[in-house]
């Protein structure tokens, strides 16, 4: 939770969470553990509610993670690639790999700024009813728990595959080199920017295993050595 401006929506957040079987809440901002709304809206989560981390900036709390989905309810026309939007019934299955995935909410007025979902994989949306869409921020974030709950839950623990989620590490080396590649085409300087989101938008998407990122990372290298000019030894390499 980014800046939540209500204790109570933190203490019924801490409920729903339990609701669903999602232990670790972080949040980003002042500390309301202390709260008394906080308190008495989370119930018999007062638990989880107490064992909350806080963080200063969301880029903290998401230095561990092997994958962030931010939610929002403002999408971008169709060349805002910055808020191309995942609709909730497609995200991937968070427990495909054994890796950590955040879910971002940001504040009850605002929401998340742009800036903010640029450090996260994607963006999704919850599909509601154009005349009335704004959602009371505990309620979305029960929404989308019930949605992957429902869907993705096993009935037992699942059995995961020996890969390993890429860390953000990792993807941040993909990007690096294709971004480096996207610097040095042929195409207008206002576009470059929009290139390299798109493919951080892809890759997002994807979910991809450590082992994909490296072929990926070792494509993105050869790719960089083709189009970005080598400079040339002078005399003292020479010699």
């Amino acid at each position: 939770m980014v800046e939540p401006k209500s204790p109570g929506n933190v203490g019924f957040t801490s409920r729903v969470l339990s609701n669903f079987g999602v232990t670790r809440l972080r949040i980003v901002g002042e500390d309301p553990r202390n709260e008394s709304e906080a308190k008495i809206f989370s119930v018999h989560a007062l638990d989880l509610l107490e064992s909350a981390e806080i963080y200063p900036d969301l880029q903290s709390a998401l230095a561990d993670m092997h994958a962030s989905w931010a939610a929002t309810a403002r999408a971008g026309r169709n060349h805002s690639v910055t808020r191309a939007l995942v609709p909730l019934g497609e995200l991937p299955n968070p427990l495909k790999m054994n890796g950590q995935v955040a879910l971002i909410f940001g504040r009850e007025d605002i929401g998340l700024t742009n800036e903010e979902i640029a450090l996260c994989d994607l963006a999704f949306t919850i599909p509601v009813s154009p005349s009335y869409p704004s959602l009371n921020l505990s309620h979305a974030i029960a929404v989308v728990l019930y949605e992957l709950y429902s869907k993705y839950a096993p009935e037992k623990p699942p059995e995961l595959t020996e890969a390993r989620p890429a860390t953000r590490e990792e993807r941040e080396m993909v990007y690096h080199f294709l971004d480096s590649v996207i610097d040095e085409l042929e195409i207008k300087e206002y576009r470059k920017p929009i290139a390299k989101q798109v493919f951080r938008n892809l890759l997002g998407r994807a979910y991809m295993t450590g082992r994909e990122v490296t072929t990926m990372t070792g494509i993105a290298r050869k790719l960089k050595e083709l189009v970005v000019p080598q400079e040339e030894p002078n005399e003292s390499e020479k010699n």
